[in-house]
């Protein structure tokens, strides 16, 4: 999820929460919104409605609750992952698994010229790597990336111990070989 969308998600969940905490109170106290909101306060005050006035509120305050969780969550999951050990944790922040994944992606010997790495959570406590690269012209495509993500996976859980998911590569750009000429 973006960050514009996960913002924009947190906002409306808040906003969606304040509504659903007022009409509760108004619940409690029909007397407060009689003249702002008459049609509300019919709602209140009528027995055949009022259980499903609650019901209603009670999952819209629920769901915001759950949304506004797991917005916080995830953009704390893709902050940092924690591995527990027998002595403590181990806090591995997102930027030094973006550094192993780049670092192996260039490695791999597969023409890669530069690369951009982005990891996000996925579940179960696993991961998922994003892989922007710009290659050379003389690559196989397919077969150079299939070993660039086997060898991004391998990395990453062999120094973190962290379950890779899924290693996505994207080539943004393929450029030629420009040959060097030295002055004597």
């Amino acid at each position: 999820m973006s960050k514009f969308m996960r913002v924009l998600m947190f906002i409306y969940s808040v906003f969606i929460a304040v509504l659903s905490i007022i009409l509760l109170y108004a619940f409690i106290d029909d007397g407060i919104f009689a003249d702002i909101l008459s049609p509300l306060a019919s709602l209140v005050t009528n027995p055949a409605t009022k259980y499903g006035y609650v019901a209603i509120l009670m999952v819209l305050l629920i769901s915001a609750v759950f949304a506004i969780s797991n917005i916080i969550m995830t953009g704390r999951l893709y902050r940092t992952k924690l591995r527990k050990t027998d002595i403590g944790s181990v806090d591995i922040g997102a930027d030094a698994i973006e550094s192993i994944a780049l670092n192996s992606a260039k490695s791999a010997q597969a023409g890669i010229k530069s690369a951009k790495a982005r990891v996000t959570s996925a579940k179960n406590g696993a991961i998922k790597v994003n892989i922007s690269a710009v290659l050379y012209s003389n690559v196989e495509i397919p077969a150079s990336m299939s070993k660039v993500q086997d060898k991004v996976k391998k990395d990453i859980e062999r120094y973190t111990g962290i379950i890779v998911e899924s290693v996505f590569v994207k080539v943004s750009k393929v450029e030629a070989i420009v040959a060097r000429v030295e002055g004597r």
